[in-house]
């Protein structure tokens, strides 16, 4: 790693001009030129002919030195066309000269022709030309293929991906945590991966240093010159091409034709075999995180030092980032498809034998998405990547609220983690400081906090809490709701039931749904009509000598379609309910922490207050925190006569996520973020609606989106078997939702609120495309 900080040799141009005269014969007018660890110049003779002074880094090796001129000679010999620089003898016939500057160091000093053209950096480089360079790329390696020279292969190179592991100390000097983490990810998975498949490929002498400033480009922007032979190295021949591709996209918008041309002009001349091909993704990324990561350390220690590199954009984190939201797999089915090999699906064997561990280790039902299942291996804010390096755009899972991994949440728990994690059998801070600020949010007289671990427990513990202060029996619930997984909590969560079968004490209540109700949807009393059937249940309970207990209820009627609120519908449910003496529950979990755009909490959309709120999923960010908030008098009277405690409820750690949470939603205004992206994702589902003939409603609550889709409009016919069709191809142009509703014709999409405009766009061009694939089907 001795040229990480890369300081060139720095003689003046009398003392360069001295040499050059004395040592190669050589006058004329002396030009600086950059050059990263060395120091270079131009030298013009009166006659117009110019070479290249080259001083070398007193640090390198005169093997090296040696191996650097042996390959331009024998590119001479063996394939003479190739626009390579000549190496000029000194006047005693030798091919180096030792000098020494000023300060007593010693330096190998040669001369090389100076090759007349544009560098590429500063011509507009189509695909046309890219096909070119990777062509002559792959001319230089079958003229180098003959070539060995033992220092090639005896060397630490800054650039040799097989390298990458000893950055790992240099990840601190990357700010941006996403990035660092993206980085890390790319090291991690080519030394876990990738460096042990090297040994298979084929393997010589490299030019490895093909980019725009070593790139000489003439009339035509036909290839005039390959300079600059100081980063060859013996490895595998796909470095090469790797080393090209990384350092030719200096920009997102160049990732995808920077791959296919350079890749398709190499393979013209030199076929590619699949195993390369198949390594090509994570070798570009591996060149990708090694270079932002010697930038990194350079402009962190060496401020002072000039570094091209980083102000040409070598090494861009967005050209990154894009060429990882593409992923693994499409790039390399893009690159299998450029040569011609047959498209392959590397990961199946990886995903049956998961398949197979599972259903021996967790049952035979395998409950996961997707059809071939995704086996994921990281996210990071709105993203999941799977372990075949494909990108997910996640607009399914409420759960990770403010973004997977989210920075802020992290910190908080791993913090927290390194202090203290007990329970509140204890005084403690966290869990106080948490309950204040729910309690705070809540408003009124929801002054009371009680935590477990989950949103099933909260509502357990909800209904406990409701049996306890009525002494009643009877249970309400929407009729295909979903409310958790506990024995209490099943059996008012119907959408979960396969029996078909209601336990005695619960009754369901029509879903307020506009849409399926048809033109009664639309009457001035739909609310009242829909609250109305709460007397029915009621009733029902009455004939079986019970009375209601509680009423539970998803703010945001997910499990039923995400239904849009219906004005006055929940607050005729509720008055029903209290004068038949029971307590209202709102179940939290899904709609509220400020997912439905208008107000933090999902309840508050419908105008009413409950007398119990509960919490889950979310509010840890996918750290396990449930809660129940409620009136001082109602908890104090469930607990004189049971007795309650849960050992990790509200302890130090969750509470600290919890408390990290709240303040994300906070200070980045994700709340106002939903709304603004709601309507602007409802804006763009009605355009797709009138291009679509499948969508038959479409439902927008903020970022809680429902899409219904049906095969006749007019009959509103559930579209079942085209939903889960649906939900496949999106997955397969990366991005995820889920489905729902009682005949499984929804379209369900709750993405992390940390959405943003450009991830909504995505996603529409995405349904958009999906839509059209499947009409076309």
């Amino acid at each position: 790693m001795k040229f990480l900080s890369a300081t060139p040799p720095l003689f003046t141009l009398d003392e360069i001009e001295g040499h050059a005269r004395r040592h190669f014969g050589l006058e004329g007018t002396i030009t600086p030129l950059y050059s990263e660890r060395d120091q270079n110049s131009r030298l013009r003779a009166a006659d117009g002919t110019a070479f290249i002074l080259k001083i070398a880094n007193a640090d390198e090796p005169f093997d090296m030195l040696d191996c650097q001129i042996g390959v331009l000679r024998h590119i001479e010999r063996v394939a003479p066309d190739i626009p390579v620089p000549r190496v000029r003898l000194t006047v005693n016939g030798e091919k180096t000269v030792r000098i020494t500057a000023a300060d007593g160091r010693s330096h190998d000093f040669y001369v090389l022709s100076y090759l007349e053209g544009d560098l590429a950096a500063q011509v507009a480089m189509d695909a046309q030309t890219f096909r070119r360079v990777g062509a002559m790329q792959a001319r230089l390696g079958l003229a180098m293929r003959g070539y060995f020279h033992a220092a090639a292969g005896n060397r630490d190179l800054l650039w040799d991906p097989r390298m990458a592991d000893r950055y790992r100390p240099y990840l601190t000097f990357i700010a941006e945590p996403d990035q660092r983490d993206l980085v890390a990810a790319a090291i991690d998975r080519f030394v876990g991966t990738v460096r042990p498949q090297l040994d298979t490929l084929r393997a010589q002498v490299i030019h490895c240093d093909m980019h725009e400033h070593n790139l000489l480009l003439g009339p035509g922007r036909d290839v005039a010159g390959i300079i600059d032979f100081g980063d060859m190295l013996h490895g595998p021949l796909i470095f090469d091409l790797a080393g090209a591709v990384c350092d030719f996209i200096t920009a997102p918008e160049r990732v995808e034709m920077v791959l296919n041309a350079l890749t398709a002009g190499y393979h013209g001349v030199t076929p590619l075999e699949a195993a390369e091909v198949d390594l090509l993704y994570d070798l570009v990324m591996t060149r990708l995180a090694i270079t932002q990561l010697i930038n990194a350390y350079r402009r962190s220690e060496t401020p002072d030092v000039p570094n091209y590199m980083d102000v040409e954009g070598f090494g861009a984190a967005d050209a990154m980032q894009a060429l990882a939201a593409l992923g693994r797999a499409r790039v390399t089915a893009i690159l299998r498809k450029t040569c011609g090999l047959p498209q392959s699906q590397p990961q199946a064997n990886e995903v049956e034998e998961l398949i197979r561990r599972r259903r021996k280790a967790m049952g035979s039902e395998l409950y996961v998405f997707y059809d071939p299942p995704l086996h994921l291996v990281r996210g990071e804010g709105v993203w999941l990547h799977a372990a075949d390096g494909t990108s997910y755009l996640d607009c399914y899972n409420n759960v990770p609220i403010v973004g997977h991994c989210q920075p802020d949440v992290v910190e908080a728990i791993v913090r927290q983690s390194r202090l203290l994690n007990t329970n509140t059998r204890y005084l403690g801070t966290q869990v106080l400081d948490y309950a204040e600020r729910l309690t705070v949010l809540a408003g009124g007289e929801l002054s009371v906090c009680t935590f477990v671990n989950s949103g099933s427990e909260a509502n357990d513990i909800a209904w406990r809490i409701a049996r306890a202060w009525t002494g009643a029996q009877g249970f309400l619930t929407q009729d295909f709701a979903y409310h958790g997984i506990t024995e209490a909590i099943d059996a008012v969560s119907p959408s979960a039931n396969r029996t078909g079968t209601l336990a005695r004490h619960v009754r369901t209540l029509m879903a307020p749904d506009r849409y399926r109700a048809g033109p009664a949807g639309q009457d001035a009393d739909f609310a009242g009509t829909c609250a109305a059937d709460a007397d029915r249940a009621i009733e029902s309970l009455a004939r079986d000598g019970m009375k209601p207990a509680a009423v539970i209820v998803d703010s945001a009627f997910i499990a039923n379609g995400l239904l849009e609120p219906v004005p006055g519908y929940v607050a005729g449910v509720f008055d029903r309910v209290r004068r038949a003496g029971g307590l209202c529950i709102a179940d939290e979990v899904q709609s509220g922490f400020g997912r439905m755009g208008q107000h933090f909490w999902g309840y508050q959309m419908h105008g009413v207050v409950p007398d119990i709120i509960t919490i889950g999923k979310p509010a840890g960010n996918g750290h396990p925190i449930g809660a129940v908030i409620t009136r001082p008098e109602i908890y104090d009277h469930f607990i004189r006569q049971s007795a309650f405690f849960s050992t990790f409820g509200g302890n130090n750690v969750s509470s600290a996520a919890g408390l990290a949470v709240l303040d994300v939603i906070e200070n980045q205004k994700l709340m106002e973020n939903a709304a603004t992206l709601g309507a602007h994702v409802k804006a763009g589902l009605l355009a797709l609606k009138q291009r679509h003939s499948l969508i038959g409603d479409v439902r927008v609550s903020g970022l809680a989106i429902g899409i219904e889709l049906v095969t006749d409009r007019e009959l509103r016919t559930p579209a079942a078997a085209e939903t889960k069709k649906l939900v496949n191809l999106l997955r397969d142009h990366r991005v995820l939702v889920g489905s729902e509703g009682v005949d499984g014709n929804i379209i369900k999409m709750r993405p992390p609120l940390v959405f943003t405009r450009a991830d909504a766009d995505f996603a529409l061009q995405a349904l958009d495309r999906a839509f059209s694939a499947l009409s076309a089907a």
